[in-house]
């Protein structure tokens, strides 16, 4: 469904010239999650960009089922390959009820049936009819999200990509939003990406990861190996430790905290 090859993206700054990405290669097969992990700065985000035509790119090819990103889109490439932001208040127009942001969508496409397809993407997110009018500040972070999601399915794409889709929520809401995601991969047999820099996400939803550093992937394996730190890189190994540490200190504190 989603085959990168050699993908270099070059932006331009005071300095010269900065690679995002460097010579970015993996492939993604129909109705398979996934996982791109990576501390901030490392280029995850930028390929998602490059994949919807929102960023060009300097060298390489990217191909989405029978699109090919970067020349001119049309309204089939948009239908069919959506994105879920990271910041889910910046991501939605604040000025736009939640009827209108979903609605939008649908009339670009020339979607009919608007209402009930509207009442309908809200229900499979776990969001009433009551939500229809409300704005974005009327909303928690989990349910601006939501009809993020929503607005992204409404036009019954193949492909979504999510790019950090929980960082920006509490660990409770990450949970009901991850839940959520899975669900609906299972239902629709999306082709996901997903971009995180937490390897338990990456781990609950995706069956392959590749791990990103200073714009280059430096390592690719199954979901399996990563659970059994059965790993070749040494900054793949460094983040299971830190993620390993950060698990044992927080025991360590609930341990505590009952004591007490």
């Amino acid at each position: 469904m989603i085959d990168v090859s050699a993908l270099t993206v070059r932006f331009r700054t005071k300095t010269g010239h900065f690679d995002a990405v460097r010579d970015a290669t993996f492939h993604v097969g129909e109705g398979e999650v996934f996982g791109i992990v990576g501390e901030s700065g490392s280029g995850k985000s930028t390929i998602l960009r490059a994949l919807t035509g929102l960023v060009a790119a300097a060298a390489g090819t990217m191909k989405t089922g029978s699109h090919v990103p970067g020349e001119r889109a049309g309204r089939a490439f948009r239908r069919d390959v959506q994105m879920v932001f990271q910041d889910p208040y910046g991501s939605l127009h604040p000025r736009f009820t939640v009827d209108q942001t979903l609605r939008e969508p649908l009339a670009i496409n020339g979607i009919d049936r608007q209402d009930e397809r509207i009442v309908a993407a809200l229900q499979e997110v776990g969001l009433g009819a009551a939500f229809r009018f409300r704005y974005p500040h009327q909303l928690s972070g989990g349910q601006r999200q939501r009809v993020a999601i929503a607005r992204a399915l409404i036009v019954e794409p193949r492909v979504l990509l999510l790019d950090e889709p929980t960082s920006a929520l509490d660990v409770s809401v990450q949970a009901e939003i991850l839940n959520l995601l899975r669900r609906l991969h299972r239902e629709r047999n999306l082709t996901m990406i997903l971009v995180s820099h937490n390897l338990a996400v990456i781990g609950f939803l995706c069956s392959r990861v590749a791990v990103m550093r200073n714009g280059e992937i430096v390592e690719e394996l199954g979901i399996e190996a990563i659970r059994a730190q059965q790993v070749d890189n040494d900054y793949t190994r460094s983040l299971l430790l830190a993620t390993g540490g950060y698990e044992r200190k927080a025991v360590e504190v609930i341990g505590m905290d009952a004591a007490l």
